[in-house]
């Protein structure tokens, strides 16, 4: 048999050639047929392409029915003006909040989970960074409104031991799961199945969205360790960048809300209020002073804040940023804090006024009245320094110009009835712009008619003072 080649098309042994005799099965196949039989193979082996825009136009306005009826619904949120940054709470998806140490992230995101647990919704927390005393401590202070510190620290009196007590058994048949980094970390490989298990355990028995889940990360930056196939250990990175897309397939697949706590990079700590300085926040006020219709007018600069998840943050359904407010820290540790929501997929941009105790949040006691306070005088402090900055400028601007119209008035004194081009060579390097600020400083005190000449009673006084 031979192995012709027909258009660069190799032709496998099976086709019949000019050797095949009388008794052989088949004629020769048609180079016609044999391309015919050729692209019909290539037909087959291209995937199906992906559904039309219709196929999804009707399921959707059936799940914004169910929404709009209340079957379909969010995971809610303790604090009422935060809720609204989000449509009402944390929709099926991944929402990001970032902020630096001590600032309180741990805090609101067990504050979050035990809100949802309460409020009859399951809530997985995975805690990488704390061990489970103090993360049953955290819960139960805030459940019984008690400074978890105290109990950790061993300040808790027999008062307050007994209030724990009270507060632990409405704790203990609530929906909220715990799970623990191990000492060799927590891989973020094992998410799926975590999240399966609990919706197998909560299932949605009202069709999609009946069900609201929700799963905290924290915090983003400590997944364990993990190898690709070839036994290597992933960069930091790239284990941040696995971890992120696995929450958002739990998230589309599962119908969870996974809210993920991100650090901000040690190198970004003064850059987080800077941002959030820089972000453009704008308000209308009541008649009680409290900050009204709050919008973001620049949210980019705070999306990608978060250590080494700035492009993931990015794919987010909603992007947050927890920062202190300057100058409204108290003797117990607490401050004023701005929740700034930077990207939201379907309510925009907007931020809310919190108040950090220092071991609990709340929603501001005034309505953010001092917030609006402080916001202001930054913004008169930045506006003022602007002025300086431009005011320093402009003395700057000035000083040279009066330094060359001395070094020209020098000059010319020593050689009177030079060129002009002699005298702008040697004195602001020829330059043009340099030379026409002098001219206008000197003005009627220096003649040009046959030369260069300086009439010293005529120089403007900034010029003769320097002269002498």
């Amino acid at each position: 048999m031979m192995n012709g080649i027909i258009d660069d098309a190799p032709f496998s042994c099976d086709f019949i050639t000019e050797n095949t005799t009388a008794n052989d099965a088949a004629p020769p196949e048609p180079y016609s047929a044999y391309r015919e039989r050729q692209a019909e193979q290539q037909k087959a082996a291209i995937k199906s392409p992906p559904p039309k825009l219709g196929g999804m136009i009707l399921p959707a306005i059936a799940r914004a029915e169910r929404r709009a009826q209340g079957i379909e619904k969010p995971v809610p949120l303790p604090w009422s003006s935060v809720s609204a940054h989000f449509g009402g709470g944390l929709w099926s998806g991944v929402h990001y909040l970032i902020s630096g140490t001590g600032i309180g992230k741990t805090t609101v995101a067990l504050n979050w989970a035990l809100y949802a647990a309460r409020s009859g919704i399951p809530a997985l927390y995975i805690g990488l960074e704390l061990e489970d005393t103090q993360i049953g401590l955290r819960v139960i202070g805030e459940a019984a409104g008690i400074p978890w510190s105290a109990l950790y620290t061993g300040q808790a009196g027999p008062a307050l031991i007994e209030r724990a007590r009270d507060a632990a058994p409405g704790l203990a048949e609530l929906p909220l799961h715990v799970e623990l980094a191990r000492p060799q970390g927590w891989p973020s490989t094992e998410l799926a199945q975590r999240v399966e298990a609990m919706r197998a355990l909560y299932p949605e028995t009202n069709g999609s969205g009946s069900a609201p889940l929700l799963v905290v990360v924290d915090f983003l930056q400590i997944v364990g360790d993990e190898h690709d196939d070839r036994g290597r250990s992933l960069e930091l990175r790239e284990r941040i960048g696995r971890a992120a897309y696995r929450c958002r397939d739990c998230a589309a697949r599962l119908g969870a809300s996974v809210l993920v706590i991100s650090s901000t990079a040690r190198d970004k700590y003064g850059l987080l209020d800077d941002a959030v300085s820089k972000a453009g926040l704008v308000w209308d006020t009541d008649a009680t002073g409290r900050p009204v219709r709050r919008r973001v007018m620049k949210p980019d600069v705070l999306v990608g804040l978060g250590k080494e998840s700035g492009e993931i943050e990015s794919s987010g359904d909603s992007v947050s940023v927890l920062a202190r407010v300057p100058g409204s820290h108290d003797d117990h540790g607490g401050c004023d804090v701005l929740l700034v929501t930077a990207k939201g997929r379907a309510t925009g941009a907007t931020w809310s006024p919190l108040h950090f105790t220092g071991t609990s949040y709340r929603e501001a006691d005034d309505g953010g009245s001092f917030v609006v306070e402080r916001l202001n005088e930054q913004a008169d402090a930045r506006t003022a320094e602007r002025d300086r900055k431009s005011e320093a400028r402009e003395r700057a601007k000035t000083d040279r110009v009066i330094r060359d119209a001395v070094s020209v008035v020098k000059y010319v004194l020593a050689h009177d009835g030079c060129s002009v081009r002699e005298a702008r060579g040697a004195c602001v390097g020829d330059a043009s712009g340099r030379w026409r600020a002098v001219k206008d400083v000197l003005g009627a005190s220096m003649a040009s008619a046959d030369g260069l000449h300086i009439d010293t009673g005529r120089l403007p006084e900034e010029v003769r003072s320097c002269i002498g």
